[in-house]
């Protein structure tokens, strides 16, 4: 049986977070505090794995291949935007974080 899981991600940086193989982000946004929250679709019962994401505001500089595209989310009442992308492998000196379950 599947669930959701939900991850706090740290805006403005490239991460890696665990996640059940197979896991499938649903969607990123804030939740009163202006801390960014995804929510993944997950199988429990299914191995870990890394997943590299990757949160770059709006008008600064993006990879020319930022991965793939999830969703955007906004803090500080609307006065930041960001943009999440999923990466095929972290770059060096992504963060761990640990899970938000």
């Amino acid at each position: 049986m599947k669930t959701i899981w939900k991850y706090e991600l740290l805006p403005n940086r490239i991460q890696t977070v665990t996640i059940p193989f197979d896991g499938r982000i649903l969607t990123v946004q804030t939740k009163g505090d202006n801390v960014p929250l995804m929510w993944v679709l997950v199988d429990p019962d299914m191995p870990m794995r890394e997943r590299c994401l990757g949160i770059y505001t709006t008008n600064t500089a993006v990879p020319d291949e930022p991965g793939r595209y999830i969703d955007s989310f906004m803090i500080h009442e609307g006065m930041l935007e960001f943009h999440l992308f999923e990466m095929e492998t972290p770059p060096d000196g992504a963060e761990s974080l640990p899970e938000d379950v």
